[in-house]
This record gives structure tokens, sequence and C-alpha cells, in this order.
């Protein structure tokens, strides 16, 4: 700013007199340049340049050296100026990118930014580094998750370039795709994805086209996908797909839910009769109950306890019971975890009734 007002030229015009004896410099009666300005501006409005006192009177004494520091302390001073902060965060962006983003995501989850937020939801959009944070399988994904939404309500478009640049960053690892996929699953981006998604589903690895089936199972995608994903040679695809069904308010899904109760493999016929459940189709759930838990392969057995838990329903309670004493060690785990389901659904059930959620449901 001293250079901008020309008073810090310490080599003088070309020509300039020589060096002389001066007479000493009156006392300055304003202690910093900001009141100087202040007191031209009261003396003289029409001659000071009101953008430049504007910015001069924005900007603090400080500005932190850190890229990350910086960006905060401007954030704190946006509402002063509020062009004047955006212009310096946004070089700071260009300047150091990273070290912005690692300092801007976990303040921006707060949600305290007020009129900076759209600010900062734009060019965290547009950052290659935020998905890069987002899909970071250390990080927590309900933070993840909580911060993508967050964004999302300044820039609706930001899932779409999110499920982009996980097709599009061949140094992503799969690890941190299959992340990225988990927390596209909660932000709910519906129909308009599916052009992105299936782009997934072309994916060697069946984890990846697994999370993909999972989302599409959620908006109820066209036939040919619907077949394509039913018909997955990989039965984690199909078992997902049906389990997205479940949350599908699209349409009516129990012709689906039927026709996977047909499925060779255990986790597909299992998450069939969760969502028929769901349904309300009671009886015809209780009849595959009552033929699964007989079946001599032991992984449908041990679906069949898995199921029994999700219902949440006393009326199993016998048939866990017996199933606790299965020669098979998986099926006794499987029935003691629904047991204990049943259980905490029934005390739940029975606080409500009293009309109290009691010590666990005030914890």
């Amino acid at each position: 700013m001293l250079l901008r007002l020309g008073l810090n030229d310490e080599t003088g015009p070309a020509g300039a007199c020589p060096e002389t004896e001066s007479p000493p410099l009156p006392a300055d009666p304003f202690s910093s340049l900001d009141e100087a300005i202040q007191q031209l501006v009261q003396s003289e409005p029409e001659l000071a340049e009101p953008a430049l006192v504007a910015e001069a009177a924005a900007i603090p004494n400080v500005v932190p050296e850190d890229p990350a520091e910086a960006v905060v302390h401007w954030l704190t001073h946006y509402n002063t100026n509020p062009a004047w902060a955006a212009r310096n965060i946004r070089e700071l962006v260009a300047k150091a990118p990273k070290r912005v983003v690692e300092a801007v995501l976990p303040l921006y989850q707060s949600g305290n930014w007020g009129e900076a937020a759209p600010l900062l939801a734009r060019l965290l959009s547009t950052l290659d580094t935020t998905a890069e944070k987002l899909c970071d399988p250390a990080a927590s994904l309900e933070s993840s998750v909580c911060i993508a939404k967050a964004v999302m309500q300044h820039e609706p478009s930001f899932d779409a370039r999110f499920a982009r640049s996980l097709l599009d960053d061949d140094q992503m690892t799969e690890a941190a795709r299959q992340r990225g996929l988990a927390v596209m699953q909660q932000l709910g981006g519906g129909r308009r994805l599916i052009p992105i998604l299936i782009q997934f589903l072309r994916d060697p690895d069946s984890r990846i086209r697994s999370k993909a089936a999972l989302m599409f199972g959620q908006i109820m995608p066209p036939r040919g996908i619907l077949d394509r994903l039913m018909g997955d040679a990989d039965a984690r695809v199909r078992a997902n797909f049906v389990e997205g069904l479940w949350n599908c308010s699209a349409t009516d899904c129990r012709p689906l839910f039927r026709q996977a109760l047909e499925d060779s493999n255990h986790r597909v016929v299992g998450n069939a009769l969760v969502g028929l459940h769901r349904m309300g189709e009671t009886r015809e759930v209780m009849r595959h109950l009552g033929r699964m838990v007989r079946r001599p392969e032991a992984l449908f057995r041990t679906a069949a306890a898995w199921v029994i838990g999700q219902t949440g329903e006393e009326r199993y309670s016998d048939v866990l019971r017996h199933m606790a004493r299965d020669p098979d060690l998986l099926v006794r785990r499987s029935a003691l975890r629904s047991i204990r389901q049943l259980n905490s659904a029934s005390a739940v059930r029975e606080n409500l009734q009293s009309g109290s959620l009691g010590d666990r449901g005030a914890a």
C-alpha cells in the first residue's frame, strides 16, 4: 500500500537533489497511515480515491505468510470488505490450492462463514484437491459427507463434478475411489447422474461396480441398465443393487424383490427378503424364511438369521434360539447377533410405550 501511495520511494526520481540536512519533521498526530487517510477523507472527500481508501481500511496490519493461516485471516475479515477479501482468497488459492483446501474444509464444515460461504463453495467445488480430501479413506466418512452436502447447498452441481473427478483422476487409488462413491451414495444426486454412473459399471473392479449398483438401485435406472445389474456375473453387484431398491421411491419394487428371491446367492436373496418386509409383505417373508432356515447351505441359513434381525420382530425369537445351536459357527454367530437386535428393539418399544426413551434413548 505504501508503494501505491508513492510514500516508499527510497531512490527518488532521476536527477534528484543530493541529500542535505533536513529540518526535523513535526510530530505525527496520527498513529497509522489508515488514520491519516481517514482524516483526509473527512477534510476533502472529493479528492480521495474511494476504492483505495476502502482497501486500505480493510487491510489489517499483519497478514500471515502461510497460505493456510492467511486464508483464515481473510475469512475473518471478509465482512469488512468482501470484494477485497475475496480477491486475496482467490490469489491464495492460485498460489497454494492444497494448503488452502486443507485449511478451509474443516472450517467450512462448521457452517459459520455467513456471506463468505458461497465463495468458499465455489472455490472448493472447482479444485481437484477437494475431491482428493473427500476421498481419503483415512478420513471420517461422516465428515466427508457433511462437507460435500454443505458445498452442494451453494453449488448444487458439485456432486456431478465430484463424480467426474472419480473417473478422470488416473492417480486415484481404488480405495479412494470406493470412498468417493460411498460419499456420493449419501448425496442423493438422482437420475441426472445416470450418464456418469453408467461409466462406473465398466470398471473391472467389482467393488467399484457394486457401489455404483447401490446408487442405481436408489434411483431406479432404465430397463436396460436394470437387467444388466440384476444379471451381473458378480453377486456383490446384484446384492448391492437389490439393497439400493430398499430406498427407491420411484416405483413398486416388489416384482424385482421377488425376482431376486430366485437368485443363487444368499446375499441377494437376503436383501430381497428385507425389501419385501419393508414393503409390508410379512407373510411372504415368513414363508421364505421358513424354507431358508432349513436349507443345507450354511450361508443361506446365516443370511436367514441376519434377515430376522433386520425385521426386529419377536415372533422369530424361538427360531433364532434353535439357530443359535446350529452346527455351523457362522450360523450361530449370526443368530446370536440377531437375538441381541431383537432384544434391543423390544426394549426400545417398551420404553416408547411407557412414554419415555429412558437412559438409552437419552444417550
